[in-house]
């Protein structure tokens, strides 16, 4: 089983393919590195894809209490960029996924040649993901919906009939958390995950220096990271490519998937 040992866990992958071209494949949340393999057929492209499991999903293990930081991920895939031999590469990953590829572009820059991002997390602030995974008080309070699923359907009971969230948001966190499986990846997740995250400024002089090719694919439809917000993370970096597609969040990979390769191939 091909994964990146590291004292605090460990990062599992699949490789696919032989060509030149280098990718790294990130999922989103409840997903695992199979999301991917309808898209990263070795007949595709002159590419080698590798598609990871992100930690608290799939064969990937974090041990540890303690959230992960960019220090981590910089040593992770230092280790597996020097594994494989990799020394210039492109990046495709999908919602908090995304943040992945940001702490990768934040510790390796220079070896980015493409970077796709769809439905992006991880750049622009969102208020509930911060009240939910930074206050210490917040966090008790997240944990305790967690752990007691009566008060949790009881918050969705609530949030449903008062109008204060929209339906197709509300159905997506049901299907997210309707098992304490489920609950405690959610929870596992948004809390290690917090840490992982670039600011607009940074983000846009990062891929302006180093000439990195960046492209945002949107939904239009998507309720969990609406269009509003990649287009406002266009607007940091005049260089960036939007594509936005008819469709709703988790729809995103198998639509775009023709706009993806058409990057990766240079096209």
């Amino acid at each position: 089983m091909p994964e990146v040992p590291y004292h605090k866990g460990s990062l599992f992958y699949q490789k696919t393919g032989s060509g030149n071209n280098v990718v790294l494949w990130f999922h989103g949340f409840g997903q695992q590195h199979q999301v991917f393999d309808k898209l990263v057929n070795p007949s595709q492209g002159n590419c080698t894809h590798y598609s990871f499991d992100l930690f608290f999903h799939g064969n990937s293990n974090w041990a540890t209490d303690t959230p992960i930081t960019h220090q981590d991920l910089q040593a992770i895939f230092q280790q597996f960029l020097i594994d494989n031999n990799i020394n210039r590469f492109s990046i495709v990953a999908f919602s908090i996924g995304c943040r992945f590829a940001l702490a990768l572009t934040k510790a390796f820059p220079d070896k980015i040649q493409n970077l796709i991002l769809l439905a992006p997390d991880g750049v622009q602030f969102r208020f509930w993901y911060w009240l939910a995974t930074y206050p210490v008080v917040s966090r008790k309070i997240f944990s305790h919906l967690v752990t007691r699923p009566a008060f949790w359907h009881r918050l969705l009971t609530f949030l449903e009939f008062t109008h204060l969230i929209d339906k197709r948001l509300l159905r997506f966190a049901q299907r997210q958390m309707d098992s304490q499986y489920k609950r405690q990846q959610v929870y596992k997740t948004w809390v290690n995950f917090r840490h992982l995250k670039i600011n607009t400024t940074t983000f846009s002089k990062l891929v302006t220096d180093n000439r990195i090719l960046v492209t945002l694919i949107a939904g239009l439809r998507d309720r969990l990271v609406p269009v509003s917000l990649v287009e406002k993370l266009r607007n940091t970096v005049p260089s960036a490519r939007l594509h936005k597609f008819d469709t709703h969040h988790n729809d995103l990979i198998g639509t775009s998937h023709e706009v993806i390769f058409k990057v990766l191939n240079n096209q």
